[in-house]
């Protein structure tokens, strides 16, 4: 009977040395048995095939919380950022040097002695930038630590 063979030691695949150049294949064909097909098969319709579908739990929709828009950054200042005061000079106003070394560095502002007088071309946030009468092609950043106004007084009254 087919499948008898199974139990059968298997054989060794491996040529031995002396058999290379003598190896045979050799095929085993078994016999099937004849089966019967029927030319003909009854086959019953039904008109109304009822299917039986099972019922299935219908899951619950997932709801998730509604989340606002991610904030994105407004272009300019950030709110969080303090006030500055306003620049003590204005354009064109004439200004007294009252300190010729720079407050971070401690270096010089050029050959200007203290008590030279300028005009204020630009104001920074914290320095302004002076044309000084004694060098008129020459323009200096100044911070506003080491000017004064010629315009008014140091005490903040008007002339008198």
């Amino acid at each position: 009977m087919p499948g008898d063979d199974v139990e059968d030691e298997p054989a060794d695949l491996e040529p031995e040395a002396a058999d290379d150049d003598d190896l045979e294949l050799v095929v085993e064909v078994h016999d099937v048995p004849d089966v019967e097909i029927p030319d003909v098969v009854d086959v019953e319709l039904v008109d109304d095939a009822v299917v039986q579908v099972e019922d299935e739990e219908e899951a619950d929709p997932v709801v998730s919380p509604v989340l606002p828009p991610p904030v994105r950054p407004q272009p300019g200042r950030p709110p969080s950022a303090r006030e500055e005061p306003p620049p003590p000079f204005a354009v064109g106003e004439r200004v007294v040097l009252i300190s010729n070394t720079r407050p971070r560095t401690g270096t010089l502002i050029g050959n200007y002695p203290v008590g030279t007088t300028g005009k204020v071309e630009t104001v920074l946030s914290q320095t302004a930038i002076v044309r000084f009468d004694s060098a008129p092609g020459t323009k200096e950043v100044v911070a506003f630590t080491c000017l004064e106004s010629a315009e008014k007084p140091a005490d903040g009254k008007p002339p008198e």
